[in-house]
């Protein structure tokens, strides 16, 4: 049943946002009980502001202007969230991967239990905050610090049937104008939602420092809920905005779980960031790690086993060894396919930009006045505990 929703008339949220979001702030008046509920929230209710308003082709200049402020808003506040790990010696690494991907699948494990590790080796994981492969990134650093069977526990929660994919055809919950909703899809969604929104408030009193993992969802995309397994998010109105600020800000490797369009894009234009890397006045700046969960699906393999396979190697090979960007040794140091989670996290750790690399890569996008000898001696801290 498609049931109308009345027009918003104020911007339901503030243009100056004085800190990140958190999650459950975005998800305020959520009712376990009640899908209708989710209507209510702060995040749906800006989501169908933003399609009243024309989404990306915004009409009045108002409400433009006050989309425009409050994304910027974010972006600075997310500066600060960033400056302040950096500061305490954790620095970002990213996580990308489809948002279809099946809770309890063996893609999602291995993500949340790499993105576990990442946080307990000094390492702030980031994602674009949606879904699959980003929910299960946000949740492997929600049980840093903790057990592997609370992770698993967790993860067999969530994996329970039928709610254990997300729910299809969600791109039309809401109506094109932001003016109707399908009142079936909302229950599918509600009933999605509802482990995760429990997990989160049984933990919300016992978070520490290593629990911290920033995202960056999009309204543009609002059919999509953010994970509120993320302390910290950075949701905006503009995707081109947030899609280029989470590759910037990954300064110590990018790891690529499977997925399709979405993802694709994302890996081709993380190439494009490290090809054009910045010149110092000898040679290129290090080159930051692209590396690429599951030979299966990220190579063509001797015997086809007639899955979907996404060969990108075949394309970055030429890009950056043919073109004299880097030696084909630099192309299999930071260029790889790998399937193991612990050596994932190995390899990140190898590879990682020294305090000063990362605090010069992270200036371009505003994060400034970073003391990169005292976040090198509190990075060091992780490496040691991760050695006893």
């Amino acid at each position: 049943m498609i049931t109308p929703l009345e027009k918003i008339s104020h911007p339901p949220f503030n243009p100056i946002h004085n800190k990140l979001y958190n999650p459950l702030e975005l998800l305020k008046g959520f009712n376990p009980d009640n899908p209708q509920s989710l209507l209510t929230t702060p995040d749906f209710q800006c989501f169908i502001y933003f399609h009243q308003q024309g989404g990306t082709t915004i009409s009045d200049p108002y409400a433009a202007m006050m989309e425009a402020m409050h994304d910027t808003s974010v972006v600075r506040e997310m500066n600060a969230f960033l400056a302040a790990e950096l500061e305490a010696g954790r620095r970002p690494v990213a996580i990308m991967g489809g948002h279809q991907e099946k809770r309890g699948s063996t893609a999602y494990c291995k993500v949340a239990r790499i993105a576990k590790k990442l946080s307990e080796s000094g390492f702030v994981v980031v994602s674009g905050g949606g879904p699959g492969c980003m929910e299960a990134t946000h949740l492997g650093a929600l049980h840093a610090g903790r057990s592997a069977d609370s992770l698993e526990s967790a993860i067999n929660r969530l994996a329970k049937e039928p709610y254990d994919a997300f729910p299809q055809n969600m791109q039309h919950l809401i109506g094109k104008d932001g003016r109707s909703v399908q009142e079936e899809l909302l229950k599918e969604l509600h009933a999605w939602m509802l482990p995760a929104w429990e997990i989160v408030n049984e933990l919300k009193d016992q978070l520490t420092p290593l629990n911290r993992s920033l995202a960056l969802p999009t309204w543009h995309y609002g059919h999509e809920p953010f994970t509120p397994f993320a302390t910290h998010v950075a949701k905006y109105f503009l995707n081109s905005i947030r899609e280029d600020v989470l590759l910037t800000l990954a300064s110590c490797g990018i790891i690529f779980s499977e997925g399709r369009g979405g993802t694709i894009q994302e890996v081709f234009q993380d190439a494009s960031h490290v090809y054009y890397r910045d010149k110092d006045a000898d040679s290129k700046a290090p080159i930051t790690s692209m590396l690429f969960l599951d030979s299966k699906f990220w190579t063509v393999p001797d015997v086809p086993d007639q899955g979907l396979h996404m060969p990108v190697l075949d394309l970055l090979y030429p890009l950056f060894v043919g073109t004299n960007n880097m030696t084909e040794e630099e192309f299999k140091r930071y260029i790889r396919v790998v399937d193991d989670a612990d050596e994932v996290v190995d390899i990140i750790i190898e590879n990682a930009h020294s305090a000063s690399q990362v605090v010069h890569k992270l200036a371009r996008i505003g994060i400034t006045n970073i003391d990169s000898k005292l976040m090198a001696e509190r990075a060091e801290t992780f490496v040691n505990q991760r050695n006893i």
